[in-house]
């Protein structure tokens, strides 16, 4: 019998076999020397409007996978069959239960988080915000503008944005390493004890700044969400801590992650960087382009009552994917949806749609058209450096490694990087990689559980003809044999030799 018939095997049924995918390509932790977006994208566009992938959610477990654009808009209006509560994993894995205000609440509470945090995003109170951003942006391009090369990411798209984030909350930007070094464990660490490492971290942190704003509020976010009252009160421990660490993990990764590839995309096609220059009333047209283009987001749902989509049904507990990547360059919906057309004026999905629409979209933009407008007047036209590599990081983002630029005289860099894919296959524990047998595995677990906080589930890992099951329920989560209770979380997956 062959893996895909094992597989299949698994796979529920009310699930069609021919819409059983096990090669959906953008699984967390794996890496591409190559585009995604052009070597990726379109080739997912070939087949059936609705997949289901067995391995592609967190966790590498199974979930649906739409790919038309009006099919996501319907998704995100439907709170009646679908639900945003618990899709991220960070409050179980350190044995606490709060949600990701407002993101993973849903209607009707989810309106009254909106409207608590509506007067903060204004776009009166943006146009207040722009000097800061503008000033944010010359003071991390003046450290490189100087020379004649520089390794984007570090020395801009992972600083900019996160200076500004830091400002807006009031945190102090000498702390940016750690807090960079925390948004790597959160978001791009497949080790589970980093995950939740970084998360115990961040939650102290965050819980000692809501304390201290308490005693000596001040004009930041975390001072409004400790003052603000909602329908008479104020938000309790829980709320707090869940919105604060909602803003914390979106103000450190997504405006880096967008504002790359739209810099990518200008380094490697310089008659579109040439007309910017030429003209830059053109940079907020071509930023929504590169907005829809590039949209490296996936989030997820869960059915919490039974439906239909294209066809197949839906049932309680599946879980279905939102990828924007996917419907913003829809061929059903898009006009040549793989070009880049600055005169496209498009209506994309990027931030999200309907009530769940990204309530940081008007800053979001504001700094990437900033961070354009200062690049192009501060260093000449600039592009790829020769002999690199560029690396993208698989998953729920799409997010580039390394971005080495050159201008000038300069074709390559003085030092090459030494950045490497890694297939998504290769499972990490620092630099350690897991053994393959499933003692390997039994191992690596029971080391790892260890030192975990209870996370309130029983899981099942089916690893090839082999189970094991984690009991999350007891202090310290452990591998049992048997369990009395039900099985929570069902994982598959295949040891790879």
């Amino acid at each position: 019998m062959s893996d895909t018939q094992m597989m299949a095997s698994d796979v529920p049924a009310h699930v069609p076999g021919e819409l059983v995918r096990e090669t959906y390509p953008f699984i967390m932790g794996g890496q591409t020397s190559q585009n995604p977006f052009n070597s990726m994208v379109p080739a997912l566009h070939d087949g059936p409007d609705l997949i289901y992938s067995t391995n592609f959610y967190p966790g590498f477990q199974p979930v649906w996978i739409p790919r038309r654009l009006e099919t996501l808009q319907a998704l995100y209006m439907d709170t009646e069959h679908f639900s945003s509560e618990a899709f991220s994993p960070f409050p179980m894995l350190i044995g606490e239960n709060w949600s990701l205000v407002p993101v993973e609440i849903d209607p009707p509470a989810h309106s009254m988080y909106r409207t608590l945090l509506n007067p903060l995003f204004t776009p009166a109170r943006m146009r207040a915000l722009e000097d800061r951003v503008r000033e944010a942006a010359r003071d991390s391009i003046a450290k490189f503008k100087d020379g004649d090369e520089c390794e984007f990411m570090g020395a801009f798209a992972l600083r900019f944005p996160i200076i500004v984030f830091l400002d807006l909350m009031g945190l102090p930007r000498e702390r940016m390493e750690q807090f960079l070094e925390w948004e790597f464990m959160l978001l791009h660490s497949l080790d589970i004890e980093d995950v939740a490492r970084g998360t115990r971290l961040s939650v102290d942190y965050l819980r000692e700044v809501i304390e201290d704003r308490r005693k000596n509020p001040g004009d930041d976010l975390v001072s409004f969400a400790v003052t603000a009252t909602v329908e008479g009160r104020k938000l309790n421990d829980d709320e707090l801590i869940g919105l604060c660490f909602n803003l914390f993990i979106g103000g450190l990764d997504t405006v880096s992650t967008n504002i790359a590839w739209q810099i990518r995309h200008l380094a490697e096609h310089p008659a579109d960087q040439r007309r910017l220059r030429a003209d830059p009333s053109l940079i907020p047209a071509a930023v929504e382009e590169m907005y829809r283009r590039y949209a490296a987001v996936t989030t997820f749902r869960t059915c919490i009552k039974q439906t239909s989509l294209h066809g197949v049904t839906i049932m309680p507990g599946d879980k279905i994917a939102m990828p924007t990547t996917l419907a913003n360059t829809d061929p059903a919906a898009w006009e040549r949806p793989f070009d880049v057309d600055f005169d496209r004026t498009p209506r994309h999905i990027t931030f999200a749609y309907g009530i769940h629409r990204c309530i940081g979209a008007p800053l979001a933009r504001r700094e990437s058209v900033m961070a354009i407008e200062e690049l192009l007047a501060a260093i000449p036209e600039f592009r790829v450096a020769e002999g690199e590599e560029l690396i993208t990081e698989l998953g729920p983002i799409l997010q580039p490694k390394n971005l080495p630029l050159v201008w000038g005289e300069r074709n390559s860099r003085r030092e090459v990087s030494a950045a490497k894919p890694q297939p998504a296959e290769v499972s990490q524990a620092g630099e350690k990689r897991v053994g393959p047998s499933i003692e390997d595995v039994k191992s690596f677990l029971s080391a790892k559980l260890g030192s975990l906080a209870p996370f309130n589930k029983v899981i099942a890992m089916h690893l090839d003809d082999d189970q094991i099951l984690l009991d999350g329920t007891v202090n310290p989560p452990k591998l049992v044999d048997l369990v009395a209770c039900n099985i929570d979380v069902t994982v598959r997956a295949r040891l790879r030799a």
